[in-house]
């Protein structure tokens, strides 16, 4: 399996940690799984890893909360991709869609656990507004001759 930025972020600082106690480059890499040039790099060269598309998801939904796909995607153009790729790899960004309404990028909303209540507050006020705008809209209807 492809390990993407996130494995590589996850274990920089247990590669300088291990190194600081005196373990060696290569035996690092063994213990981490990691390749010896990815180690040496952090050691040697003082380079570290960058934290990825799918780190930048979860931090998005971490600081804002839910999110519908209108919204998210202003940040995360391939959210659906992304998704799949995070559940894949074991990353806990979770997904709801509200089936029967037609709300286009308002039906599909990311979330992280711990999330649940507030995302059911969101859909709530969101199913409100809708059911609100589309009486609305019926009653501007009904008055137009038609």
């Amino acid at each position: 399996m492809r390990r993407g930025k996130e494995f590589y972020t996850q274990n920089y600082q247990r590669a300088l940690d291990l190194h600081e106690q005196g373990m060696s480059i290569k035996d690092i890499a063994q213990v981490l799984g990691i390749s010896y040039s990815a180690v040496y790099s952090w050691i040697s060269k003082g380079r570290k890893p960058g934290e990825g598309a799918l780190m930048k998801f979860r931090d998005i939904l971490m600081k804002n909360g839910p999110m519908p796909v209108a919204l998210i995607k202003k940040h995360i153009k391939k959210h659906n991709d992304f998704y799949h790729i995070a559940k894949q790899r074991g990353i806990n960004i979770k997904r709801k869609v509200i089936k029967g309404a037609k709300l286009g990028e308002y039906a599909t909303w990311y979330y992280l656990p711990g999330q649940e209540k507030r995302l059911e507050r969101m859909i709530s006020k969101l199913m409100d507004d809708y059911e609100k705008a589309k009486k609305k809209i019926l009653g501007v209807l009904e008055k137009m001759e038609l």
